[in-house]
């Protein structure tokens, strides 16, 4: 509550509200292959609030961390009975969108090898999301999904020691941050170059930072681009 009161009026020293949470996940069990034990403790990465000269960081771990550390998918796979199946940012929750947009979380699906394992995590910050700035929009709340073989997707924020075994599966989904702003005063070429990099739809291009596109060349079409976003802007004040 401080950060958020104080950053619109130390904005060259405290960004949007970010994820917060250090996700605190606990993997682990008896490896069949060696009959060895194994455990995965770790934090996860997430989105950072936009600053207002600045988009936000995509997949930092937060400050409160402390000594834990993320190891290589490939350790992990190599050593443990785990496959990591999927590792990107987390861009279908989306993120906090403004003038400049916040980070994105990451996505991190851990698969079971082994008979039994045990699942534990802690999450923070997933109810209330990253607060925005300046007109800014807020960013998106950390959450995780377990996929058990033969049940509905389950999802959680905190577990501890739920049973899992060969096959299941659980994903870790961070937020992104929150966005400093108006999202219509964003450079067109910026957004241009999300919708590129997949980062935002072309519809989101559109209806919320005001910028029309081309959908085979995502040339801007400026002319188009000026009279939306009066359009937009109008709206805003009725």
């Amino acid at each position: 509550l401080v950060w958020k009161a104080l950053a619109p009026h130390v904005p060259d020293k405290l960004t949007a509200g970010h994820f917060l949470s250090i996700l605190a996940t606990i993997l682990g069990g008896v490896d069949d292959r060696t009959g060895e034990p194994f455990a995965i403790v770790e934090p996860q990465a997430g989105g950072w609030g936009a600053g207002y000269d600045m988009d936000g960081e995509s997949g930092l771990v937060a400050c409160g961390d402390g000594e834990t550390y993320i190891a290589s998918n490939e350790v992990y796979e190599k050593h443990m009975p785990i496959l990591v199946e999927r590792y990107c940012l987390n861009v279908e929750s989306g993120t906090g969108h403004g003038k400049f947009r916040g980070g994105f979380g990451v996505i991190k699906d851990y698969r079971v090898l082994c008979s039994e394992a045990s699942f534990t995590v802690s999450i923070g910050r997933n109810k209330f999301p990253p607060w925005g700035v300046a007109g800014g929009m807020n960013g998106t709340p950390n959450y995780c999904v377990i996929y058990k073989q033969g049940e509905e997707p389950k999802v959680v924020r905190k577990v501890a020691a739920v049973k899992l075994e060969k096959g299941d599966m659980v994903s870790l989904r961070s937020g992104g941050g929150g966005g400093w702003g108006d999202p219509l005063e964003r450079d067109p070429e910026l957004v241009r170059m999300d919708v590129k990099n997949e980062y935002i739809t072309i519809d989101i291009a559109r209806n919320i930072y005001g910028v029309v596109l081309d959908p085979v060349t995502l040339e801007i079409k400026w002319d188009e681009t000026k009279k939306l976003r009066e359009e937009l802007k109008k709206k805003k004040k009725s």
